[in-house]
């Protein structure tokens, strides 16, 4: 049963990371063949030994991403995750506002254990894999080692213990979290010019912002806002002027 349940929950993720990174990589592909139309956000070509790589070390996270659940459930999580059945249990406002409380959750634990993980002990058990890349394409985003699968799965475990949620918020969050993790490591900018200097726009991060990040392996290591990036003093103080260059 629990090994049933691992290998179905290994096909969807696996299915689910395909699809959306490779539609990423589709357009990255196209934009390479076109230069002049979009600027990359660095000009260090991508080997295709680098996306080889990647690839080949995104089977393990995917294995942890896929089996850590699986694995806690079976050892009796489920009684304690605020999960409920039906959206008319808390209403349909509640359903979009526990997607924000979920990704405010995942951006605060991701962007303090990305910290711990940059600590000079620690890189390089949990963190260098995934700084090999050092300008990223959406093959990046799941080229990372075991264990830093195993600590970034903690922000999905620590939402189910803290936000309620029914399954289909659970399941648009996942699908959320996957595309927006792809995107900043796209190499591309999606978002508009004006949005660094916007009042809210200041608060969101980018792919600008994640890209200089593996190209220094320092500064902005948020998600999806940039709250902790700029209350700590960890945002790149080029962050603006690398962000308007690439329009």
């Amino acid at each position: 049963m629990l090994l049933h349940r691992i290998l179905n929950s290994l096909q969807q993720t696996a299915i689910y990371y395909a699809v959306i990174a490779g539609a990423f990589f589709a357009l990255w592909l196209w934009w390479r063949k076109r230069p002049g139309k979009r600027k990359p956000l660095q000009d260090k070509p991508v080997e295709a030994s680098q996306i080889r790589r990647e690839l080949f070390t995104s089977i393990g996270s995917i294995i942890v991403f896929s089996s850590y659940l699986p694995l806690l459930f079976l050892l009796g999580f489920g009684e304690y995750t605020q999960f409920y059945p039906r959206i008319a249990d808390h209403g349909w406002p509640y359903f979009f506002l526990s997607i924000l409380l979920a990704m405010v959750v995942q951006d605060t634990y991701f962007y303090w254990t990305h910290r711990l993980m940059h600590h000079r002990r620690l890189f390089r058990w949990f963190h260098l894999t995934h700084h090999r890349s050092t300008n990223t394409n959406p093959w990046s985003t799941y080229s990372v080692n075991p264990l830093e699968a195993i600590v970034d799965s903690g922000a999905g475990v620590l939402i189910l213990l803290i936000v309620p949620m029914t399954g289909w918020a659970i399941f648009t969050f996942s699908i959320i979290n996957t595309v927006y993790a792809v995107y900043t490591h796209l190499g591309y900018e999606l978002y508009p010019r004006g949005l660094s200097g916007h009042w809210l726009g200041r608060w969101i991060n980018t792919s600008t912002a994640h890209n200089i990040h593996h190209a220094k392996a320092r500064y902005n290591f948020s998600w999806y806002f940039l709250f902790w990036d700029r209350i700590m003093g960890t945002l790149s103080p080029d962050y603006v002027g690398q962000y308007k260059a690439k329009w």
